[in-house]
């Protein structure tokens, strides 16, 4: 298609250049898989050269043994000259690199091949680089300091583990200090089977400190028995007499309990916990939670019928409690104390044990620091509006999540309160009928939003649809982070509708685009996306670009790699920077919209 740029390879070919003057030597198809495929187009790329993806993990972890396998044995052969010059090596060619892509401009920055250039160059520094650090030479507390800041720098959970058990296997000295150190063990993830003894072991080595407990936790790539009916829901890992027995272990420092999040299958394990936490509470043991998490992963919207007594949380003792997330269970709502609240997390709850009206505003009221509400399958039971109903301010709520309701019921939530700050709205799960009249009421009411996600949101194809899209989106100048997945296409067309054909901007400032021709959220500069065509992804950004709003980068989740063929990844990036993003974590302009203003500055 004609409107596609000429990749720049004269870039490629001024980066390659610069980090080679001289005719390198031959390169390495493992070692060398990234240097050696700069100037070929990323949709030849093999995996193991891609940043991101699995196999490009496993090729580091295959060059660290390797190299390692290669080494003298320690105090044989001094190799400290050899490995300086190499590290040293990689280090200056990092250097030239910034260099030469910040004299390219944005045609370099915005490739992902020099940021995975970049990355690979720092790989092959530190294999040698750490040879050379006489680490053991530091003070105790500095190694500590260290330790922590390895174990606690990682995006994951499980990598976390996985990092403290490696620290422990290095030498005595290390075992030693990091065993010593009671802040590094309370991080404790029970994955390990019964009778968890290395759980167990890291619970008595955290000693009196905080402590941050999950359990049963599933991995990322766990599917929820929400999305196959197959799975029964008597199919659960925990029985109630094991819940119980590891309850009471655990409830011997209920006081030191920080966080934490409980992902079980049926109904037994959890009311176990929540009965165990009651009870204690009675027994005047001091509970001081600060978050809190259940998830019943089994069949949602269940009741237990009206036999079941609800738990008061904490047995009242919810001082400390900041951040609350039930998903499938619900508590005692008004007998449990709920103020101060930074996020309130409720999803999948049935509606006849719901919350009322009354109690879902007051407990609104009373957690006016708000700074996190996701609404998903759960609120409060509906009742008749008031004459005089004022919705609550929350000034200070950032983050709104709405999902799984129908459009009257997800109009009724959304006129309880008003939030002219929220900064990342998440629209989710909204099917079944036309929820233009929805999408109507909200617009004008988050100006603020920098970050928008719509999963499955179903707008009519019409015009009266179309409009109330174009209008939305007129409202939300400042976007620049837009989260797509399973959506009509008819809805992200909408995006480069121009505003001044349904009545908007035709007085206002003429923006510096094409022709005078005004754009819809013109900051828009990431795009995210699953499921959906990567050919009509590549003419939309491409479309973008023609009105003078192009997006710098377009990121693609990791399990939906596959889904895009090599072809669309290629009319992509011909366009905008393609990036892979793993499953579950944030990418770096996510988390710099969550600290910067709209003018950039921090907050």
């Amino acid at each position: 298609m004609s409107f596609y740029p000429k990749p720049t390879e004269k870039t490629v070919d001024a980066v390659m250049s610069d980090l080679n003057p001289v005719r390198p030597a031959p390169l390495h198809p493992v070692l060398d898989a990234v240097e050696m495929h700069m100037t070929v187009p990323l949709n030849r790329w093999p995996k193991h050269a891609i940043m991101g993806t699995a196999d490009y993990k496993k090729r580091q972890e295959f060059l660290m043994s390797d190299h390692l396998k290669k080494l003298p044995p320690p105090g044989t052969i001094d190799t400290s000259a050899k490995d300086m010059l190499l590290s040293t090596m990689f280090m200056h060619k990092m250097a030239q690199m910034q260099r030469v892509i910040q004299r390219q401009g944005s045609a370099a920055s915005d490739d992902p091949r020099y940021i995975y250039l970049y990355d690979d160059m720092r790989f092959k520094r530190n294999i040698f680089y750490w040879r050379n650090f006489r680490m053991n030479d530091l003070p105790p507390e500095i190694i500590t300091h260290i330790f922590r800041i390895a174990a606690w720098s990682t995006s994951t959970p499980d990598e976390g583990t996985r990092i403290r058990i490696l620290l422990t296997s290095v030498c005595a000295k290390w075992r030693r200090l990091m065993i010593e150190d009671c802040t590094l063990w309370s991080a404790i993830w029970f994955r390990d089977p019964p009778p968890y003894e290395r759980s167990m072991e890291w619970f008595r080595r955290a000693g009196g400190a905080p402590l941050d407990i999950r359990i049963n936790e599933h991995d990322a790539d766990w599917k929820s028995k929400d999305d196959d009916w197959k799975y029964k829901e008597d199919d659960h890992r925990f029985t109630t007499e094991q819940m119980k027995e590891l309850m009471d272990k655990l409830l011997v420092k209920v006081s030191q309990i920080r966080m934490l999040v409980l992902v079980v299958d049926n109904w037994p394990p959890a009311l176990v916990v929540l009965n165990k936490l009651q009870e204690a509470a009675y027994a005047g043991k001091a509970i001081n939670m600060e978050r809190l998490e259940i998830h019943r992963m089994g069949q949602p919207m269940v009741w237990l019928g009206p036999g079941h007594t609800p738990t008061v949380l904490f047995g009242g003792q919810t001082r400390a409690l900041k951040y609350l997330c039930l998903r499938g269970v619900h508590i005692d709502w008004n007998a449990t104390p709920l103020s101060n609240l930074s996020t309130i997390d409720l999803r999948k709850i049935a509606m006849n044990v719901a919350p009322t009206l009354n109690r879902f505003r007051e407990v609104l009221l009373a957690c006016p620091r708000l700074q996190k509400l996701s609404l998903d399958g759960a609120g409060p039971q509906p009742s008749a509006r008031m004459p005089d109903h004022i919705p609550i301010n929350l000034p200070y709520l950032k983050v709104l999540i709405i999902g799984g309701f129908s459009m009257v019921y997800s109009c009724y939530i959304l006129s309880q309160f008003k939030a002219p700050n929220v900064r990342d709205l998440t629209l989710m799960n909204l099917t079944g009928e036309d929820y233009t009249t929805m999408i109507a009421a909200i617009t004008a009411r988050y100006r603020e939003l920098r970050l928008l996600t719509l999963y499955t949101v179903n707008i009519s194809p019409t015009e009266k649809g179309t409009k109330a899209m174009v209008r939305f989106l007129y409202a939300i100048p400042y976007l620049s982070y837009l989260r797509i997945a399973s959506m009509n296409w008819h809805v992200i067309e909408a995006f480069n509708e121009d505003p001044r054909e349904y009545g908007l901007g035709k007085d206002g400032d003429t923006q510096p685009f094409p022709q005078n021709r005004q754009v819809l959220c013109p900051k828009l500069q990431t795009l995210e996306f699953q499921q959906l065509s990567g050919t009509k992804i590549a003419e939309w950004v491409a479309r973008r670009k023609e009105l003078g709003a192009p997006l710098r980068r377009a990121y693609v989740n990791s399990p939906y790699v596959n889904n895009v063929t090599a072809e669309e990844a290629d009319m992509i990036q011909q366009v905008v920077g393609l990036f892979i993003a793993p499953l579950g974590s944030t990418t770096p302009e996510e988390r710099a919209l969550a600290t910067c203003d709209r003018y950039g500055e921090t907050i």
